[in-house]
């Protein structure tokens, strides 16, 4: 009764719940994970999470003090911008460190 193509529908059902637990799993170790970036000229930086989600900025007095709308602006998307590579890059090593999903290539 449970053979052929029945079973196969089984497997797969049982495959994707598996699925479905490693996202959540990881989902989870992701947003526990930070990644600072800091503007080059170190006056600003921007926190994300794993999950690319923004925890935090830090904007030193000095920054402020210029009154440059244009360096900080432009501080901001450095700081933002490496923070954004170290998270994207610190997910995918999370990912593989936990095995990936096989069944997609990841």
């Amino acid at each position: 009764m449970f053979g052929g193509a029945g079973g196969n529908k089984f497997d797969m059902l049982k495959q994707m719940k598996k699925m479905r637990s490693q996202v959540k799993t990881m989902e989870k170790e992701l947003a526990g994970l930070n990644f600072v970036g800091i503007s080059k000229n170190k006056l600003l930086s921007v926190t994300l999470d794993g999950k690319f989600q923004m925890k935090s900025i830090q904007i030193e007095d000095e920054l402020i003090e210029k009154k440059d709308k244009n360096l900080l602006e432009k501080s901001i998307q450095e700081a933002y911008t490496k923070a954004l590579q170290d998270a994207q890059a610190g997910a995918a090593k999370q990912m593989q460190a936990m095995g990936g999903f096989p069944g997609l290539g990841i």
